[in-house]
């Protein structure tokens, strides 16, 4: 046997022999070991291998997967300096005008936080408890309102018939009717109303699983302001010192990867949150000023489902229209919530949308929805933070994988041909 293949066998076994025993002290202390330890563990490990084909694609992986899982198992604690990272990108254009206007940054900043601040108490100690309180009247009278929309559909069944509606088999239609179980659709309301206003009351004092307690919610109210202020005036340094760190080879196309990203993902929390505040705040006036019950609740459910375009308008009429249907006159209730919502959606097409958002919000309602439900769904309250964000950064990868492939000689007829 040559020297050679002596030395190769030599270190094929100190290479298994290395991996036991690294395999059995990862069995020893597996008690204390968590994905974070793992991947320092295999940064040290694949030290050696750093520049060989494959080694970037593996670390990033485990990488990526090992933030998958920090999310997961620490969201309620993160949620507060996510949160507070959103924020200070959303504010930090409006400081650099005040800046530029000679406003000294800290001033700017405190101005700028304080109407948040107060605006976020505002929501969770005085609109969210009448908004509450609104929702349990609604769930006392689901009798009543069920009630009164039999007694409509009656109505309007008698009116058809007596007008011989071609196609419709009278006694058919009163035999289903009978059919319905009044009492367990009553009860079936009143379960989902109780449980609306649990998922409320959860999201409200809560704001992720996990966060159930006062100190949670202090979290929010006092450190979330406090990390904002203090991320806000070094913004501009760590964004350097961010771009510093990015290896020289690749510095310029992570920059323009990073500028592009900015744009879209401004579009939609710059502006499509700011246009469905608005929305929201001229629907719940307008619903008052016309005598409409609910308005409070129906203005903040409309704005909290106006941040996805289209599909937030459509979901919102839904308990608009039922109310219609069920208090005072149908007629007149329907022209109010039909004027209101007409009104609230030509300011926002007109005026609103025209000025903050610009031609597009950058990002498909499909996006938003699945970014939204699968970033709930898996991490909680900071999953709908970090959703949007993630969702927009991987429509912009799909892009420019695009571009690459239609600019590949693959793709222009210069690449591999398959003979079909």
């Amino acid at each position: 046997m040559s020297e050679n293949v002596q030395l190769t066998v030599w270190r094929a076994v100190e290479a298994a022999a290395a991996l036991l025993v690294l395999g059995f002290f990862l069995y020893a202390a597996r008690s204390i070991l968590n994905p974070v330890l793992l991947l320092f563990l295999l940064w040290a490990v694949l030290l050696p291998f750093r520049g060989k084909e494959g080694h970037t694609a593996l670390l990033s992986t485990v990488s990526v997967l090992t933030l998958v899982w920090l999310l997961s198992t620490t969201g309620s604690l993160l949620a507060p300096f996510v949160l507070a990272v959103g924020l200070a990108y959303m504010l930090d254009p409006a400081v650099d005008v005040l800046e530029r206007r000679r406003v000294p940054r800290t001033l700017a900043i405190v101005l700028l936080i304080l109407p948040v601040v107060g605006g976020f108490a505002a929501l969770v100690f005085v609109a969210m408890p009448a908004a509450l309180t609104q929702l349990r009247e609604l769930s006392e009278r689901a009798p009543e309102f069920l009630t009164l929309l039999s007694d409509w559909l009656d109505a309007m069944h008698e009116r058809l018939f007596a007008i011989n509606v071609p196609f419709v088999d009278e006694e058919t239609v009163r035999a289903r009717l009978r059919a319905i179980d009044s009492a367990a659709v009553v009860a079936f309301l009143q379960e989902r109303q109780e449980a609306l206003r649990g998922w409320i009351i959860t999201g409200v004092w809560g704001l992720g699983r996990g966060v159930g307690s006062a100190m949670g919610l202090m979290s929010y109210v006092v450190l979330t302001p406090v990390l904002t202020f203090y991320l806000l005036r070094d913004w501009d340094r760590i964004t350097t010192a961010i771009t510093a760190l990015l290896p020289r080879g690749n510095q310029a196309e992570i920059t323009s990867f990073a500028k592009d990203y900015d744009r879209l993902l401004s579009r939609y929390l710059r502006g499509q949150i700011t246009v469905a505040a608005a929305v929201g705040a001229i629907t719940g006036l307008g619903l008052f000023i016309v005598g409409f019950p609910y308005a409070g609740t129906l203005g903040l459910m409309v704005g909290v489902l106006s941040v996805v375009p289209y599909l937030g308008l459509a979901l919102s009429l839904v308990p608009a229209l039922f109310i219609a249907f069920v208090t005072g006159t149908v007629v007149i209730s329907l022209l109010k919530v039909a004027g209101v919502f007409i009104v609230a959606q030509l300011l926002e097409g007109t005026v609103i949308s025209p000025r903050i958002v610009g031609d597009s919000v950058g990002l498909h309602p499909v996006w938003i929805v699945l970014a939204l439900a699968l970033g709930g769904f898996f991490f909680g309250f900071v999953g709908l933070l970090v959703g949007v964000p993630i969702a927009a950064g991987l429509k912009l990868l799909i892009l420019r994988g695009l571009g690459r492939y239609k600019a590949s000689d693959f793709y222009r007829g210069g690449g591999v041909t398959t003979g079909i």
